[in-house]
């Protein structure tokens, strides 16, 4: 029979090891078994036993046998500093690095390397003896609404984009606009970078002004780092600036918002509210008056307008203008359609 020990059980031994404290009475395997398990992986107090006997073989391991239960431990000045990391470490740098790509700089996640594909290794290696390595299999997070493909980014231009913002650099950069039919340059000053559902934007302001003004990612068409020391405004908070409504494409104005709803819509919004200070009042007809305060911009006319056959604008009345123009000029547009 071989003696060869798969990947699992060394990863169960080497994990055993780490466990191990450095002086006596020692650890008990009961309790290393318990925590074993916590880890992730699937084994019994005797397996544990069976192991520590076997590793005491090879390393410099004591059992304090002078009363029951026996505790293990690493004799004196001989413990070791295993490299190595638990499963815990190994799912979260997964969950890191999927999600981290471009809001952190390449320069910073480069160290980082060798720890994700250690992460990688060590779950592909536990998938049959540690049941919690399977976790990423069994959870996600999707965002709601219509499923779309994330726009290619230049990995270059976004090495260099990055690297301003670590180092408070300006950048002269040609971006396209959607509005425009050729690419438009500017001096930015970058402030922050905001990864929005499959989307990823640079906040920073346009020299010689200090707005803060959003640049999407995939429509910068060069970037040039610059010698100059970026200007960050002493105000410039970007969890302030988050909670003023900017990425709802919000210009900062709230509004009183009004409107009836009816069917499920109802018990989505009790259940997700649209503000801390949302109301829905009953009418007869089984619909309710729903009021909120809101932030007003496009993210508001696109949510409107996805519920408009379940909600019906009140107040205000410009806003209530505004969407029973975008109704009928779809209307128009379905009726003029073969």
């Amino acid at each position: 029979m071989s003696s060869v020990k798969s990947a699992p059980t060394i990863s169960r031994h080497w994990e055993l090891l780490k466990l191990l404290p450095s002086r006596a009475p020692g650890a008990e395997a009961k309790h290393l078994t318990a925590q074993l398990m916590d880890r992730g992986f699937t084994v019994t107090k005797r397996t544990v036993e069976r192991d520590l006997q076997m590793l005491s073989g090879i390393f410099p391991l004591q059992c304090n046998d002078k009363g029951t239960p026996y505790g293990w431990y690493w004799m004196q000045e001989t413990s070791l500093d295993l490299p190595g990391i638990s499963l815990m470490d190994a799912l979260s740098l997964q969950l890191v690095e999927q999600s981290l790509r471009f809001v952190v700089p390449s320069s910073m996640l480069q160290p980082l390397t060798s720890r994700f594909m250690q992460a990688h290794n060590k779950l592909r290696a536990l998938q049959e003896d540690a049941p919690g390595a399977a976790w990423l299999d069994k959870v996600a997070v999707v965002e709601p609404g219509m499923a779309l493909l994330p726009p290619g980014v230049d990995a270059v231009l976004l090495e260099s984009i990055q690297e301003a913002l670590l180092r408070d650099k300006q950048l002269d950069a040609q971006y396209m606009s959607p509005h425009h039919n050729a690419p438009k340059s500017y001096r930015l000053n970058p402030l922050a970078l905001v990864q929005r559902g499959a989307v990823s934007y640079l906040i920073a302001s346009c020299v010689p002004y200090h707005d803060p003004l959003r640049f999407v990612l995939h429509r910068f068409k060069s970037v040039t780092l610059c010698d100059e020391a970026a200007i960050r405004p002493a105000d410039f908070k970007l969890q302030d600036y988050l909670a003023n409504g900017a990425m709802q494409f919000s210009e900062g104005e709230q509004i009183k918002l009004e409107a009836q709803v009816r069917g499920d819509l109802v018990t989505l919004l009790q259940e997700t509210p649209l503000s801390h200070d949302m109301t829905l009042r009953p009418y007869p007809d089984e619909s309710y008056r729903l009021t909120a305060t809101v932030f007003s911009g496009i993210q508001l006319d696109l949510w409107l307008m996805m519920q408009s056959s379940s909600l019906t604008v009140i107040a205000p009345a410009s806003l209530r203008e505004r969407v029973i123009k975008r109704l009928s000029k779809a209307m128009q547009q379905y009726q003029s359609t073969v």
